[in-house]
């Protein structure tokens, strides 16, 4: 199914889109707040030589003191006449700032180039045997669940621009009329990225429900004078802020938490375990230890160090204004978390100005010069793989006392580096200036936005049940 991805600066809204047989299907974007985020229209065009997919979608935001920005997307699918994906198109506006990203398919593999005002990135993804491109539209339409309650297949997804596996299971058997639910699940790797609850009728999306923090969006299928009336624009922060049980204090902060999480609706997943992170399941609960020595941290064997070390297309650290400023750091005689302190500070007059619309790469952001915490992370975590140090970027939430948007005493959020320093993986985070025990790790990835969006599907995922100091037993 085709997906609709609404990309916000800290959240994400990834659902499923059916071909019909009508010239253009609309679908409204809704809070269960009863606020309104956007729509998206869905067409297709028959060619001479094949068809066209077409998506457009449109998502008004804005957060306390800051512009309304109307984010707008265009997707062309190109088809030729035996079904088979060729290229993809897509445009992406945030205001002034414009992306268009062409992809070419060929046998076994997708050559990306994705466009902006800062230059052009190239990447290219290797295709798995038997990788389909509608999103499984084909298949659903001609599910017959009472036979085969599970949907499994490998997706190359237009959004994220990469391979996906992904699990549709139904609820049940379809009603008289033909409506069916069913849950839709995304992997990358072995990494669960999100979940959506499906209305179907006869194989064609009737609402999806994206679960985002503590709101839930849903995609519903309208008419056009629904889809494009005129409403607010949303404000993601003080909406999909979870507030904390109590305060917690700076001596706290700065010691050892322990957070217990109780699983929603029996899904469990692994959380990621970094140098300050410790990860626990128990049937269906999780306990997270956070300190600065409580994790294992993540792997450190040769690969996953030079994976870690590569350039993407998020993280250009091989582009030469990101390899000079990396360059002092990268000679200093110092220790490499000396290195990563030296790199924050250089990179802080690239983000003195707040923005928290859309998502920009390393790159993008020293053009822009600001930007949220995610914006931070994608320059931090580059720089960092400039200077030849491995880096990653955690996503998940952070604790704030203090008002921010409107909302205090809260996990708001977030995203910060993890870089791998003098043996050991290390937080650094350049957006709040210094790492806490308030800072809860939900997803790893290199910066894209699939991972950072996935850290606020796996939010809503889990319910705070306990949380408490540890500290040390003084012997009398």
């Amino acid at each position: 199914m085709r997906r609709v991805a609404a990309l916000f600066c800290v959240a994400a809204l990834a659902v499923g889109v059916a071909a019909a047989s009508e010239p253009t299907i609309w679908y409204t974007i809704v809070a269960d707040s009863g606020a309104t985020l956007g729509h998206v229209s869905f067409q297709v065009e028959t060619r001479a030589d094949g068809r066209d997919l077409i998506e457009n979608q449109q998502i008004y935001l804005r957060e306390r003191g800051g512009v309304a920005n109307r984010t707008t997307t265009r997707t062309v699918v190109h088809e030729e006449a035996d079904g088979r994906v060729s290229s993809i198109e897509s445009t992406a506006r945030t205001g002034r700032f414009l992306t268009r990203t062409r992809a070419s398919v060929s046998a076994g593999r997708v050559d990306v180039i994705r466009e902006t005002p800062a230059g052009a990135g190239r990447e290219t993804i290797m295709l798995p045997p038997n990788v389909r491109f509608d999103d499984g539209d084909a298949l659903v339409q001609n599910w017959a669940p009472e036979h085969a309650p599970r949907l499994e297949f490998l997706n190359f997804d237009s959004d994220s621009m990469a391979v996906e596996r992904i699990v549709i299971q139904a609820l049940g058997a379809p009603d008289a009329q033909g409506r069916m639910n069913a849950v839709r699940w995304r992997y990358e790797g072995g990494d669960l990225r999100g979940v959506a609850r499906l209305v179907l009728e006869h194989g064609r999306l009737l609402e999806a429900a994206q679960p985002m923090f503590g709101e839930t969006f849903r995609v519903r299928l309208t008419d056009r004078a629904t889809a494009e009336q005129r409403h607010p624009p949303y404000q993601v922060i003080p909406n999909v802020a979870q507030r904390a049980p109590f305060q917690i204090s700076q001596q706290a902060l700065r010691g050892h938490i322990r957070y217990r999480y109780e699983f929603r609706d029996g899904m469990t997943f692994p959380l990621p375990q970094t140098g300050e992170q410790r990860a626990h399941l128990d049937g269906g609960f999780v306990t997270l230890d956070i300190c600065n020595t409580c994790g294992p941290g993540l792997p450190t064997d040769a690969a996953y160090l030079a994976t870690s070390l590569r350039p993407t297309t998020w993280l250009q650290s091989d582009h030469p204004r990101l390899q000079a400023m990396a360059a002092a750091a990268r000679g200093y005689d110092v220790s490499d978390a000396r290195k990563m302190e030296v790199l924050l500070q250089r990179a802080i007059p690239y983000l003195e100005e707040a923005d928290f619309n859309g998502h920009y790469s390393a790159l993008d952001t020293l053009d822009r010069r600001k930007g949220d915490c995610t914006e931070a992370a994608v320059l931090l975590a580059a720089l960092g793989r400039a200077a030849g140090i491995p880096t990653r970027v955690a996503s998940g939430v952070s604790y704030s006392r203090q008002s921010y948007h409107g909302v205090s005493n809260a996990f708001i959020p977030h995203s910060w580096v993890v870089a791998y320093v003098d043996g050991r993986w290390r937080s650094f985070d350049l957006a709040l200036r210094e790492f806490d025990s308030a800072h809860i790790a939900l997803t790893i990835g290199d910066g894209d936005p699939s991972s950072i969006a996935a850290a606020g599907q796996l939010a809503s995922l889990i319910r705070l049940d306990t949380m408490a100091e540890v500290r040390r037993r003084v012997s009398g």
